[in-house]
């Protein structure tokens, strides 16, 4: 199954010399892949607003089987019903 992905601003924004996505992602399965529309991805931050496991974790330009895709966030160790908010940096 896939995530559920909201892009919270529809228009691109610039800072400095990067595009910001802002990403609302609900986990409806342990591992899964988010497509931020980006080519790479410099950096991430990550606000959790709801978990039911502090297991989490997250792999820029990676799939959830570790693969390298460029522009996707790999999670794994997610519940479903999990939800948090991605703030992603990249070109």
């Amino acid at each position: 199954m896939a995530y559920t992905v909201s892009h919270l601003v529809s228009e691109g924004l610039v800072f400095g010399n990067k595009r910001v996505k802002f990403i609302r992602v609900t986990a409806d399965a342990a591992t899964g892949t988010v497509s931020t529309g980006l080519d790479h991805i410099d950096s991430v931050s990550v606000a959790l607003q709801s978990a039911s496991t502090g297991a989490v974790k997250f792999a820029m330009n990676e799939g959830a089987t570790g693969t390298s895709t460029a522009g996707t966030i790999g999670v794994t160790g997610a519940a479903s019903g999990d939800e948090f908010v991605l703030t992603v940096f990249g070109r």
